[in-house]
């Protein structure tokens, strides 16, 4: 097909032919335009959506915040009413465990607490042991002990101030890496247990779930409050003690004697075994005052106390019951091993060489009492008391130097018995101090047990 020749087109023709380079430039500048429409539209849109989680981010930290804070102060405000509560030191880092968890949802959450070092003791000195952990991982557990100035909780320990992790990466000062043990884990946050200028331990978290900008606070204030209910429970059982104790003998004393064979009477009904009681005293006390004197009579006591403390088991409740009356519980011994153990007691004061006992009138320190038996001679606490007193008047009454079993048969093995018919006599002397029945009654009945 032959072409055309351009002069002899069409005036239509020629604007067609003009008007496509036109068009063409037209439609490329609309898809530019166009292109560059959309991406401002995507640009606006991703400004958009940048601005609006900008503007939401504070509001998620505040959410986070506040459920921090709420949650805190929740498990802080139960904190305080169990530490208030708690008696027992041993106790405490179980409760600041538990809150740390709360808190912090971390996968590892450590209380260890300090042990001092033994006089003498070859290994060195102070320690760490861990005393109550969580964790998701293997290689630490409860028991563990770690050496004051090692690691990274001995650090905390001997600096006694709150670490984090970052801390112990600038500070090239510390050591710990190379004092570390195996399985300790890399902690974010340690803070020390500290009361006045004493470490009592140190609280350590690792890979908290839950943040805050004042985490490190937050530790630092459930140790300290740790730290001082730990000093609290001390000097509350140490005053405990101290009123518990008989002053002149260095025993306990009557209070802390029924209350422990209270508890001793109840823990055997409830566990199904025997529990006994040993009351006695000291023949003619009063005739050792009146030739000796009562500083002499005050040091016989203190003798006396000591070498039965000296002879009897660790789990056995020893006490002076008041003035030269004494008492004897023995947790988990039925009749007859409770009277040979009497009778064992007995025969060590009679046998030792107490000063001015010639003067006596059996030639020697002799004492009389009797044993009663939970379940088999009494029901309660009050009542064993009584079946004991009731065989000690007996055992006075039948010669002193003598040990006879709450019964009616008056059981008394031949260890207890006095060595010669010489030697017994009317029991008159020394029974100025016997129990006040009407008084135990009124001090126990409103007991448990």
């Amino acid at each position: 097909m032959d072409l055309i020749p351009v002069g002899e087109w069409s005036p239509v023709a020629l604007l067609a032919a003009m008007a496509v380079p036109a068009l063409a430039v037209i439609v490329g500048a609309l898809l530019v335009a166009l292109r560059r429409a959309s991406e401002a539209r995507r640009a606006a849109e991703q400004q958009a959506v940048a601005a609006m989680e900008a503007s939401a981010r504070p509001v998620r930290r505040l959410e986070q915040d506040l459920n921090f804070l709420f949650e805190f102060f929740q498990v802080f405000s139960q904190l305080l009413g169990e530490l208030h509560a708690e008696k027992q030191v041993r106790m405490i880092p179980k409760v600041l465990l538990t809150a740390m968890v709360r808190i912090f949802r971390p996968d590892v959450a450590v209380v260890l607490v300090r042990r001092r070092g033994a006089a003498g003791d070859p290994t060195g000195g102070d320690r760490l042991v861990v005393a109550a952990l969580h964790s998701s991982l293997r290689g630490i557990r409860e028991g563990m002990v770690f050496n004051v100035g090692e690691g990274q909780a001995g650090v905390v320990a001997e600096r006694q101030r709150v670490m984090i992790r970052e801390d112990f990466e600038l500070d090239r000062a510390f050591r710990y890496e190379l004092t570390r043990q195996a399985g300790e884990p890399d902690y974010d946050i340690l803070a020390p247990m500290v009361a006045g200028d004493e470490t009592l331990g140190v609280l350590a978290i690792a890979r908290p779930e839950r943040h805050h900008e004042r985490e490190r606070e937050v530790l630092e204030m459930i140790a300290r409050l740790g730290g001082l209910t730990w000093k609290n429970v001390e000097a509350l059982r140490s005053a405990k003690d101290k009123a518990d104790i008989d002053k002149l003998t260095g025993i306990l004393n009557k209070g802390a004697l029924l209350d422990r064979l209270s508890k001793v009477v109840l823990e055997a009904r409830e566990k199904g075994a025997r529990a006994s009681a040993f009351m006695f005293d000291l023949d003619n006390f009063k005739h050792y005052n009146d030739s000796h004197g009562h500083l002499a009579g005050d040091h016989l006591l203190r003798q006396l106390s000591t070498l039965v403390r000296e002879n009897v088991r660790s789990e056995d409740v020893f006490g002076r019951f008041g003035g030269e009356e004494f008492l004897l519980v023995m947790p988990g011994l039925a009749a007859a091993q409770a009277m040979n153990a009497a009778g064992m007691v007995r025969r060590r004061i009679e046998e030792f060489a107490f000063e001015g006992e010639e003067t006596q009138p059996m030639g020697r320190i002799t004492i009389s009492g009797g044993v009663a038996s939970f379940p088999d001679d009494a029901p309660d606490s009050v009542e064993l008391l009584r079946a004991a007193d009731a065989a000690l008047y007996r055992a006075k009454n039948g010669g002193r130097n003598l040990v006879l079993r709450a019964d009616d048969t008056g059981l008394n093995p031949a260890t207890t018995k006095p060595k010669t018919a010489a030697e017994s006599e009317a029991a008159t002397d020394g029974d100025n101090d016997r129990l006040d029945l009407d008084d135990l009654d009124a001090m126990l009945r409103g007991d448990s047990s």
